[in-house]
C-alpha cells in the first residue's frame, strides 16, 4: 500500500519527462504525509482509455463509501488514490486491484456481515418464514 520509495521508483521508471517525474514524486511524498493509506494505481483497471480519469463506476463506488478519499492523476496517466481509514482502503484494494492473493479471513471481513449464503436461511428469505 504505502511504500514511498517503491512509489518513487515506479514513477521515475514510467514517467519519461524528468520534470514531470519530479513533480509526481513530490505529490507522492505529500500524499503519504497527508493520508494514512495511499495506493499507486497505475496498472489497475480503474482508469478510462486515456488513463486521464477514473472510470465512472469507480467514481460511483468511491462516492458511496463512508470515508474520506482523494485522487491525484499523473500527467502521463495513472495516479494515486488515498484513504482516511484502513477499512475503506482494504475494500478499495479488494474490489479494484485485481489481486486474488488475499487470505480468506481478509476477504470475508470485507463482506457485509448480515449476508448469509445458506439457501434455506438466506437474507433473501421472506421475514414471515423466520417466525415459523
Amino acid at each position: 500500500m504505502t511504500n514511498l520509495d517503491e512509489m518513487k521508483s515506479v514513477i521515475v521508471a514510467t514517467v519519461r519527462d524528468e520534470e514531470l517525474a519530479l513533480s509526481a514524486c513530490y505529490a507522492a511524498e505529500a500524499y503519504v504525509r497527508r493520508w494514512p493509506f495511499v495506493f499507486m494505481v497505475t496498472g489497475w483497471d480503474v482508469w478510462n482509455k486515456g488513463k486521464s480519469a477514473l472510470k465512472p463506476e469507480v467514481m460511483h463506488w468511491l462516492e458511496g463509501i463512508e470515508s474520506s478519499y482523494d485522487v491525484y492523476l499523473f500527467p502521463s496517466g495513472g495516479g494515486l488514490v488515498a484513504f482516511g481509514n484502513e477499512s475503506a482502503a482494504f475494500q478499495f484494494e479488494l474490489r479494484w486491484s485485481g489481486k486474488r492473493g488475499l487470505t480468506r479471513a481478509e476477504a470475508l471481513s470485507a463482506l457485509p456481515q448480515d449476508w448469509n449464503p445458506h439457501p434455506l436461511k438466506s437474507t433473501f428469505e421472506p421475514q414471515h418464514l423466520d417466525a415459523a
